[in-house]
C-alpha cells in the first residue's frame, strides 16, 4: 500500500479545485521540462500530478507515457515531502528496486522531484528529472530543480485563475446589469450609447458619465495604435468578433490591464452593423502573474539577476548586432575566491546575503544597456556590449576586482571576499556562443592560476591549465552528456 499523507483529503480537494487534470495540454509545462533535462544534462523529465490512486503526466520529455499508478511511483513518495526528494540509485533502493520503471524501460536509475505546491498551501504533483545512471544531486542542483517548480506552481495558479474568469463570463453574459464585468453597447462611430454599472469599480465612474465617450478616450498611449487599428475593423465589419487586451486609464489617473471581448450587432434586418458590444474586466492581477512568471524563467531567484537562458539570449543577440555593426563587445566571467570560507563558516543564509551584496555591487559597475548574470553558486557573467577596446575592459576588470573586495557587513560581521575575472573578445575571441563562453572561462582559469584575485584576457594558445574540470558548456543550450 502507498503511502498517505495526513491531510491527503484536503491536498485531493486542492487539486480538483485546480480544474487541470482534464484540461488541455499547458506549453508552458513543456517548456519548463525541456529546461529541466537541458539544465541538469538528464534524459527524462515530467510534470506530474497526484491523484487518489494514479500520477498524471501534465508534460513529459523524453518518456512515452501519459501517466502510471500511484503505487510504488517515485512521485507518490516525493509528494510527501516539502523538500526535493532524491533517489541517487533506485536499484539500490528497495521501494523502488522492483518497480516497472526501473527493472523495465526506461530502466531508471536516479531520480529528483521537487513539490508542486497548490495557492492553498498542498502538495499537488511534482516536478521531477530522471536519469538512466545513478548519479548525485548536489545542494545547488536541489534549489535549481525547486525553483523551477515555483514556476510551475504559479503557472498551476494562473490556470485556476484563468479558469474561474472563464466560468464567471458565463454568467455576466445573462444579466448584463448585475455583471461584474463594464458591459458596453457603442454604435458604429465607437460612441458608447450604454455602460453597465460595473465602471464603478472597474474605472472609477460612473455609468452616466460614459455615456458619450469613446474608448480611446481612455487608452493608454502605447497601446493606442493598435486597439484603434481594431475598432476600426469592427466598425467596417472586416471582423465580428475579437478580443483585445490594453491599459485604460482609471478616474484616479492609475492604469489596469482589461480584456475586452467584442462582437459586432446589426440592424433588425440581420444584414447591417449597428454598432458593437464589449464586455470589459480587469485582468491585472493575472498579466502581473504572466509578467512574474516570465520574469522567474529568465532570471536568478536569489540575486535577480538575468540567468543562464537570458544571459545566453542576450549573447546571442549582441553577437548578432555586433556582426552588423562591426564593432567589439566582451564577455566576463567571474568566480569570487574564498566564498566558500564564508560560507562554511557563517552559512548559507551569510552566503545567499554576500552573494546579493556582490550582485549589487556588479550592477552598479555597468551600464544600463550590458547584462549582468548568475550563473550558479558564485559564479558570474557579464556581457559589456560594444563597441569596447582592450584598456576600457582592462579597467572594467580591474574596477570589478576593487569593488568586490571591499568589505561586507553580514548582520555585524564584516567580511572580504575576491574575485577573478576572465576576459573574450568578440569577435577575434569567438563568433559563436558556446566558444566565446569557453575562451572568457579558460581566461578566468588562468587568472586563478595566477593567484586569484585578479584578471586574464584570453589569448590564442591559452591552455586548460592543469586541474582545471570546468564544464566549458554550462552557458550553452544542453550540458555536456
Amino acid at each position: 500500500m502507498y503511502p498517505i499523507a495526513s491531510n491527503e483529503a484536503d491536498r485531493l480537494k486542492a487539486l480538483r479545485d485546480l480544474e487541470i487534470l482534464d484540461a488541455e495540454a499547458e506549453p508552458h509545462f513543456d517548456a519548463i521540462c525541456r529546461t529541466a533535462t537541458a539544465l541538469f544534462g538528464m534524459p527524462i523529465s515530467y510534470v506530474s500530478l497526484i491523484a487518489e490512486d494514479r500520477q498524471h503526466f501534465m508534460a513529459r520529455c523524453g518518456l512515452d507515457l501519459d501517466g502510471t499508478a500511484r503505487e510504488g511511483a517515485f512521485c507518490n513518495y516525493a509528494i510527501l515531502s516539502d523538500a526535493v526528494f532524491v533517489v541517487e540509485d533506485a536499484e539500490e533502493d528497495s521501494r523502488f528496486s522492483r518497480s516497472p520503471l526501473v527493472v523495465g524501460p526506461p530502466h531508471v536509475r536516479f531520480y529528483a522531484g521537487a513539490p508542486l505546491i497548490a495557492s492553498a498551501g498542498h502538495r499537488v504533483g511534482i516536478l521531477c528529472v530522471l536519469d538512466t545512471k545513478p548519479r548525485r544531486f548536489s545542494a545547488d542542483d536541489r534549489a535549481r530543480l525547486q525553483d523551477l517548480a515555483s514556476v510551475v506552481s504559479a503557472q498551476l495558479s494562473l490556470h485556476r485563475a484563468k479558469a474561474k474568469l472563464r466560468e464567471r463570463e458565463a454568467h455576466y453574459r445573462l444579466l448584463a446589469e448585475n455583471s461584474s464585468d463594464m458591459v458596453i453597447w457603442a454604435t458604429l462611430d465607437t460612441v458608447r450609447r450604454y455602460v453597465s454599472p460595473a465602471s464603478r469599480t472597474l474605472l472609477g465612474y460612473e455609468a452616466d458619465d460614459l455615456i458619450g465617450t469613446r474608448p480611446m478616450d481612455h487608452v493608454h498611449p502605447a497601446d493606442a495604435e493598435a486597439y484603434g487599428r481594431l475598432l476600426n475593423d469592427l466598425c467596417e465589419a472586416r471582423v465580428t468578433q475579437a478580443v483585445s487586451t490594453q491599459r485604460y486609464r482609471r478616474k484616479d489617473g492609475s492604469w489596469i490591464w482589461v480584456e475586452v471581448n467584442f462582437n459586432v450587432t446589426y440592424e433588425a434586418d440581420g444584414e447591417r452593423p449597428s454598432g458593437y458590444v464589449a464586455a470589459a474586466r480587469d485582468i491585472t492581477a493575472r498579466k502581473e502573474a504572466e509578467f512574474q512568471i516570465a520574469h522567474m524563467a529568465r532570471h536568478d531567484a536569489l540575486t535577480d539577476l538575468a540567468n543562464r537562458t537570458l544571459f545566453r539570449e542576450r549573447l546571442v543577440q549582441e553577437l548578432s548586432m555586433s556582426q552588423r555593426r562591426s564593432a567589439s563587445f566582451a564577455v566576463l566571467c567571474l568566480d569570487l575566491d574564498r566564498f566558500k570560507s564564508v560560507n562554511d563558516t557563517l552559512g548559507h543564509q551569510a552566503g545567499d546575503a554576500l552573494l546579493r551584496a556582490v550582485a549589487t555591487r556588479l550592477r552598479g559597475l555597468v551600464r544600463a544597456e550590458d547584462t549582468v548574470a548568475r550563473i550558479g553558486g558564485d559564479e558570474f557573467m557579464i556581457i559589456q556590449t560594444g563597441p569596447v577596446v582592450g584598456s576600457s575592459i582592462r579597467n572594467l576588470a580591474q574596477r570589478l576586482i576593487e569593488v568586490v573586495a571591499q568589505p561586507i557587513d553580514l548582520d555585524g560581521t564584516r567580511v572580504s571576499v575576491g574575485v577573478s575575472v576572465g576576459v573574450a573578445m568578440a569577435p577575434q575571441d569567438g563568433a559563436d556562443p558556446d566558444v566565446l563562453c569557453r575562451h572568457a572561462d579558460i581566461a578566468l582559469f588562468r587568472a586563478k592560476d595566477a593567484g586569484r584575485n585578479t584578471f586574464r584576457l584570453y589569448e590564442a594558445g591559452m591552455d586548460f591549465g592543469s586541474g582545471s574540470a570546468t564544464d566549458f558548456r554550462r552557458v550553452g543550450d544542453v550540458p555536456a552528456a
